[in-house]
């Protein structure tokens, strides 16, 4: 008579254990597919921020260029810091436009933001110029060449900082949507006429933006 045996009870039942090497197999696969997938949306991060940008520079020259149409000349820069340190610009003033009253200077890109002129003499310390181009009396209103507006509506373009030791007030700057290589607040760079500039006839207009991987790249209106 034939016997019958039972696998009950042995590690046959359609399946075995994995060896060492397919263990660290599999290990490997998951982290290659982990990898792909962060620098994946790391590109996709930065292929994002680089369409802001552009889209932001776009808007930003035609402003420009409208200031210009109007007062026939464009935006002045920092005369003493435009070619060692082009972030420290009024364009944030004269494209947004102010109201002045007395020695005071209000925004009309964010009405709650006020900048002097007289005390501390804040204008200048910031920007090295006596007062503003695009400016109205307090009962009128000045042209704002950039729409969106101030902390809140206009968050994508202005940025306000009380970055110089021993001035009360802040000032106001056009933020750049990206980070900056170096870590700081990142607001746009502005030169008008710049005798050793890309664009000597007319204004530079450009942001410095982390590169992924490490690095700097720089989108211009010379691009």
């Amino acid at each position: 008579m034939r016997m019958m045996t039972s696998n009950k009870g042995q590690l046959g039942c359609g399946w075995r254990a994995f060896t060492l090497i397919e263990l660290l197999m599999v290990i490997s696969i998951i982290g290659i597919i982990a990898s792909l997938t962060v620098v994946g949306l790391a590109a996709a991060r930065g292929k994002k921020e680089e369409a802001a940008i552009k889209t932001q520079l776009a808007k930003l020259v035609l402003a420009i260029e409208s200031y210009k149409k109007q007062y026939g000349a464009y935006p002045p820069d920092n005369p003493i810091m435009a070619s060692n340190n082009p972030a420290w610009n009024p364009l944030a003033y004269e494209l947004g436009g102010v109201r002045r009253s007395g020695a005071n200077f209000t925004s009309e890109l964010d009405p709650a933001h006020t900048i002097r002129t007289a005390g501390p003499n804040e204008v200048n310390h910031y920007f090295a110029v006596a007062g503003f181009v695009n400016v109205t009396p307090p009962s009128g209103k000045a042209r704002s060449f950039i729409t969106g507006g101030g902390s809140g509506e206009n968050a994508t373009f202005v940025y306000v900082t009380n970055a110089v030791s021993g001035i009360a007030n802040a000032a106001m700057f056009l933020r750049v949507p990206a980070e900056h290589p170096m870590g700081v607040t990142n607001v746009w760079r502005y030169r008008a006429y710049p005798v050793n500039g890309r664009n000597p006839k007319s204004f530079d207009l450009w942001a410095e933006f982390k590169r992924r991987g490490g690095g700097t790249n720089i989108i211009g209106n010379w691009n």
